[in-house]
């Protein structure tokens, strides 16, 4: 609408006036109705517009959460003329009256306001008010106009007019002089029981935090995977109680919906933890009276299955939850000697399927290396159970092998947390398929010159190119002196999505020198592309390049989305960049560095600093490169499994600087260490 000001101005010279954006004010009313979006009318909010005109495509979204209760957005894509907007039904104004427009917003892009007046003629003109700067957080604008000697009414349009999303709530009109009325707040709310990533079993008390600043509150209701968990609760302490023998184990979510006085609701972030109430027994361990030597350090009985009690391996078990029809068969064939195990998942719907090895006592912090020999026709995952001194239990992903039609041995290493008693993996069935695998290794790592680089080194990565990596994480690494690689993808920058960094934020990474990285173009599964897609993926936008101040030639290194790779995706990354870096668990050394699939430690919700520091020392005692994996930096994050507070990363940070550890990007560690092999 910014255009048609021009058009419109020699209409307004004598007959509107900008005035001040600030006035002393008293008691009056909003003249808008539904201000703040709160009463809906079918899937829109009641007196409420959404219009676009020109050549690009708007789509308008009508949201739960807001500045305060609901709110209503614009996302403009495909931009080249126009503008699209909501606006309010108009309301009447008096001739020569000053009027005080007010609104709170959100944007990725600079935006646009126009007082729309309709005369006593029906005419209609436009006041151009002005031009909000880009805010990821919610920020009021004002604006004080006087209304034409003709005027009849008016509507305000706060309008998108180039690719780029606008979120709105709060409006308030009144005249000068007047005090808008005080916006209800929606309430806080939080879980505060069971914590995140917990293992819960029996019956289990699910608890919350609510606050509202003005009323109260006036219930909190508990859901369990979307679904309401018992009835409200209308009194503090708000607490349910929840029989977790009613759900399938597994994974599960919990959220609580606090509302106040207000009508106001808040959903808080969602809790994930995982009910296990189905427990295996182990199968007692029977020792035959001539065992096999396991191989030197080897903490796995009967490793290799060939020792066998009623036709089934001993000191293994087989076991699965969720809803899958699945098999499991002790194989009379192997990758040597004559046995091997298998799980076959005929139909899936949830869950998984897997043989594992009676869990073995561990060292908190020490590193151990966990190696076996499979073939798969799908692709499955590798995870580490830990039992904790206090019973509990801790699930960590080690790795995902692809599909192998051959033997193929993987390997990985893997520090037990603080608190660990013992360890067992699972090589796990998750789809319709099988898994057939054997010669079994779980043993410390040993530390030899042929597997020592010449010195520990550090990196810390950051995929996905979130916001607050920069708003939270870039304050940090300033602080502490540390470069880091940023993987990125280009949709979400070239786009304007306000969770994503902008151009100038990119810009800044690479002026402070921090290494740019290549991540795809919108986050893609390589392993499941053609190989015209996986190119289109693995290649640069031209857009995305021009906007960053970049070339091709500075994103060197590459990092797969959900850390999937097959031997198709990996070749074809490979010609393009230098290295791969996957989210597979472990240490690179000289004895097991492979360029082509980057080991790592991944940072997730439930880390501790502790488990940074065991991490930096391993490095630093077996010389080995330590690379980091960090995604969302912040303390609402949209995946909370992969997040880390900004007090967590401070701490790591610190932690890291005061190792000792030289800290280089991923292509100057790789600078350092491939002299060396």
């Amino acid at each position: 609408m910014k255009r048609l000001a021009a058009i419109f101005s020699s209409l307004l010279v004598a007959s509107a006036a900008i005035l001040p954006s600030s006035a002393v004010f008293a008691e009056s009313s909003n003249l808008i109705a539904n201000p703040g979006f709160e009463t809906a009318a079918g899937a829109d909010p009641a007196n409420w517009t959404k219009d676009s005109w020109g050549t690009n495509t708007a789509a308008f979204s009508y949201d739960t959460t807001g500045h305060t209760g609901r709110s209503a957005s614009v996302k403009v894509s495909n931009y080249k003329t126009g503008d699209a907007k909501w606006s309010f039904t108009p309301v009447t104004v008096t001739p020569n009256t000053t009027y005080t427009f007010s609104d709170w917003y959100k944007s990725s892009v600079v935006t646009g306001v126009d007082a729309v007046v309709t005369t006593t003629t029906n005419n209609t003109t436009y006041i151009h008010a002005g031009d909000p700067a880009a805010s990821a957080d919610w920020k009021q604008y004002t604006y004080s106009f006087k209304a034409p000697a003709n005027a009849k009414q008016v509507t305000f349009y706060h309008y998108v007019d180039k690719n780029g999303s606008l979120s709105v709530d709060d409006y308030n009109l009144s005249t000068e002089g007047s005090t808008p009325p005080v916006q209800p707040t929606a309430p806080s709310v939080s879980i505060t029981a069971p914590a995140a990533a917990a293992t819960v079993s029996g019956t289990q008390s699910v608890t919350a935090n609510a606050a509202t600043p003005q009323g109260t509150i006036t219930s909190v209701q508990f859901k369990l995977d979307g679904a309401n968990l018992g009835a409200a609760d209308t009194t503090a302490p708000y607490a349910a109680t929840w029989d977790t023998k009613t759900v399938a184990d597994g994974s599960h979510s919990l959220t609580a919906v606090a509302t106040n006085s207000s009508s106001l609701s808040t959903t808080s972030s969602a809790v994930a933890v995982t009910v296990k109430n189905t427990v295996t027994p182990p199968t007692p361990p029977v020792v035959p009276p001539t065992p096999p030597t396991p191989p030197t350090g080897n903490l796995i009985a009967n490793p290799s299955v060939e020792t066998s009690a009623s036709n089934l391996p001993t000191s293994w078990v087989s076991d699965s939850w969720g809803t899958n029809t699945h098999s499991f068969t002790y194989e009379n064939t192997g990758q040597d000697g004559t046995h091997s195990v298998k799980t076959t998942v005929s139909k899936y719907t949830s869950g998984d399927a897997k043989w594992y090895f009676t869990p073995v006592n561990v060292t908190p912090g020490k590193n151990y290396v966990y190696t076996e020999w499979y073939k798969a026709n799908i692709a499955s995952e590798v995870d580490a159970m830990v039992t904790m001194t206090n019973g509990s239990v801790q699930y960590f992903y080690l790795g995902a092998p692809a599909a192998a039609s051959d033997w193929t041995k993987v390997s990985y290493q893997f520090t037990p947390p603080a608190g660990a008693a013992t360890v067992t993996i699972f090589h796990v069935a998750a789809k319709v398929g099988y898994v057939q695998s054997d010669n079994f290794s779980f043993a410390p790592y040993a530390v030899t010159p042929a597997n020592q680089f010449t010195r520990g080194l550090v990196s810390l990565t950051f995929d996905d190119g979130w916001r607050d990596i920069y708003t939270n994480g870039f304050p940090l690494l300033q602080k502490y002196g540390l470069k880091s690689t940023q993987y990125l993808n280009s949709q979400p920058v070239v786009d304007g999505y306000p969770d994503y960094m902008t151009y100038q934020m990119v810009k800044d990474w690479k002026a402070n020198g921090h290494e740019l990285s290549w991540h795809t173009r919108t986050h893609a599964d390589v392993t499941t592309l053609s190989a015209a897609n996986l190119n289109t993926e693995l290649t640069i936008p031209q857009a995305f390049l021009t906007g960053t101040g970049t070339t091709a030639a500075d994103y060197k290194n590459f990092a797969t989305p959900y850390g999937a790779y097959n031997p198709t995706s990996v070749a074809a990354i490979m010609q393009k960049y230098r290295s791969h870096r996957s989210t597979d668990v472990g240490y690179n050394s000289k004895d097991n560095f492979d360029i082509t699939n980057i080991k790592v430690q991944n940072i997730t919700s439930a880390t501790t600093p502790a488990d940074v520091q065991a991490w930096v020392n391993q490095a630093a005692a077996t010389k080995t490169w330590l690379v980091i994996v960090y995604h969302e930096v912040t303390t609402t994050p949209e995946d909370a499994e992969y997040s880390v507070t900004p007090a967590n990363l401070d701490s790591e940070l610190n932690i890291v600087k005061q190792s000792g550890l030289t800290v280089k990007t991923v292509d100057q560690a790789l600078d350092e260490i491939t002299t060396q092999l």
